[in-house]
């Protein structure tokens, strides 16, 4: 892989993961590849904001999507975020992901992966930006557990 294609291959995998006409082995693999690239820090902080800007939404899209656990979008998502959010290059990936899961129009899927991700980002990033949104994730958090729709993906 050179930092020639990296975008085009990111965006493809990123098609496959989000293709929901696919097996889930396909789409599962593609998401773990997807974050094996991520991973490649010089590659990615070689792209140009519009290609970040794509995969970031492409991927926040694709919460929910996924019959599988753990979440590979989820995953995708916290590789990211370990180093965007604390060079505050994704400035609003928690906001989204506490109003995926406060959101009365979202379906559990996509709260109960948003929550996945929160879980994953907290656990991964050591920086102070998260410990400044920790209002907003506990809201969140307490939003989960008197909702009322029960759902056992969220509550689990």
């Amino acid at each position: 892989i050179s930092e020639r294609n990296y975008s085009w291959l990111l965006q493809a995998l990123l098609s496959i993961l989000s293709n929901q006409t696919l097996l889930a082995s396909i789409r599962q693999q593609a998401g773990l590849q997807m974050k094996n690239l991520l991973n490649r820090n010089s590659f990615w902080s070689s792209l140009d904001k519009s290609s970040k800007g794509f995969i970031e939404k492409g991927l926040l899209d694709t919460l929910g999507c996924e019959q599988w656990r753990p979440s590979t979008a989820a995953l995708c998502i916290q590789t990211l975020a370990v180093t965007e959010l604390p060079t505050n290059e994704w400035p609003d990936l928690l906001q989204v992901l506490v109003e995926n899961i406060i959101s009365q129009t979202k379906p559990d899927s996509v709260i109960g992966a948003s929550i996945e991700t929160i879980g994953y980002i907290c656990s991964a990033v050591q920086h102070p930006c998260i410990e400044e949104s920790i209002n907003q994730i506990l809201t969140a958090i307490m939003f989960c557990i008197k909702l009322e729709r029960g759902s056992s993906t969220i509550k689990s």
